[in-house]
């Protein structure tokens, strides 16, 4: 099986885009949006161009976009990467160490009263810098509204993400291939494995760095691939995503290397039967909140409270699109943000359990009026 390659974002998708965020920054009131992005948390710029930065150091990896409620937005990357963002950039693209200078030239022209950050959290001090210097004067105010307007996905984003989580799946497919063969590889080659399997079938590249942890490694709850090699009775936990264009798959599975004992399967079954409750409960017309509760009192009804960060209050999901983990929906127990159809995000329950072994069980899950619906399809018990 290969997926065909991905093509530029249709144009009719990026129009889509800035009427629904100017729409709701008019209903907040706000006269521009500085949006900041990076090589790591990307959507905050790919949202508006195909344009992402690249990898490193010394401002190359950033980027910064101006969006007004009226008028063309503006886009600052570094020198090295003008050419690369004029290329599939329709509006105007700038030098980044020109920002500090866009106060008069720029906020002169579109005369905000009211300015507003997404970004924020990611924002090196340098860039920080030059913005405070940029918006002195004018009312910034902190804003959800760009993470509001990408949690809701057109159809034809949901085909991209459903072409990542099937990549996603081929990764899972080889793991089973060389586990059930009795071949022995390390983690460490597991993982390489899953990798060069979702490439040859068509992913850009990994989402991020591919996990595989088995037998006591698997109790801890986020390791990188060592030299240990699987074991008959081993849990082993993994983590693997696609990337696919400019959108990623997150998905967690874990599965059992031959004979095991009861404990390992209790662990396997109580985290696939929190993330089967989820999916059965998810709906539009919920709060968040509600949705985490589902999958939150199966894991402590089964005794492993003290055993899952879901259990302990972390969460259960997040939303899921450009970047592995997006701002909204975030499935956890105090947001009582209401979920909408077209909302794209992971469900998920993870255990630990030191002396057994450990497991994260994750589905992308695209919420329609009829409920949730899988995006990955392998399956959740794994029995190797």
């Amino acid at each position: 099986m290969r997926i065909p390659p991905p093509g530029p974002t249709p144009d009719i998708e990026f129009e889509d885009r800035q009427y629904r965020l100017r729409s709701l920054m008019a209903i907040d009131q706000l006269d521009l949006l500085v949006c900041y992005g990076d090589a790591w948390r990307t959507a905050n710029i790919r949202y508006f161009t195909d344009f992402r930065p690249v990898d490193g150091i010394n401002g190359i990896e950033q980027a910064v976009l101006l969006f007004p409620l009226a008028g063309e937005p503006e886009l600052f990357v570094a020198d090295g990467c003008l050419d690369a963002a004029l290329e599939v950039t329709p509006f105007v693209v700038r030098p980044l160490n020109e920002l500090p200078g866009t106060n008069a030239q720029t906020f002169g022209a579109w005369k905000p009263s009211s300015v507003g950050v997404a970004g924020a959290g990611q924002m090196p001090a340098p860039i920080r810098t030059a913005l405070d210097g940029v918006m002195d004067g004018y009312g910034v105010k902190e804003t959800d509204v760009l993470a509001r307007t990408k949690a809701v996905k057109s159809e034809w984003e949901v085909g991209q993400l459903q072409h990542a989580a099937t990549l996603t799946d081929v990764a899972m497919s080889r793991l089973e291939e060389i586990v059930t063969s009795g071949e022995l590889m390390s983690e460490r080659d597991l993982a390489r494995e899953a990798d060069i399997a979702m490439i040859r079938a068509g992913a850009d590249g990994v989402a991020f760095l591919s996990m595989v942890q088995s037998g006591p490694r698997s109790s801890y709850s986020l390791a990188l691939p060592s030299h240990r090699t699987p074991q008959p009775g081993d849990l082993v936990l993994t983590d693997i995503g696609a990337r696919y264009g400019n959108y990623v798959a997150d998905g967690g599975r874990g599965f059992t290397v031959g004979e095991v004992s009861d404990e390992v399967m209790d662990v396997v079954e109580a985290s696939v039967s929190a993330v089967e409750a989820g999916l059965a409960f998810a709906r539009p017309g919920i709060t968040a909140s509600a949705l985490n509760r589902q999958i939150q009192s199966v894991l402590i009804e089964r005794g492993y409270g003290d055993y899952s960060i879901e259990a302990r209050g972390r969460g259960t999901g997040h939303g899921t699109g450009m970047d592995p983990e997006e701002e909204m929906p975030w499935i956890g127990p105090t947001n009582e943000e209401v979920l909408r159809p077209n909302m794209v995000f992971t469900l998920k329950a993870t255990i630990n359990k030191p002396g057994v072994g450990g497991l994260r069980t994750e589905r992308l899950v695209h919420l329609t009026d009829a409920g949730g619906t899988p995006l990955d399809r392998f399956p959740m018990r794994n029995h190797w």
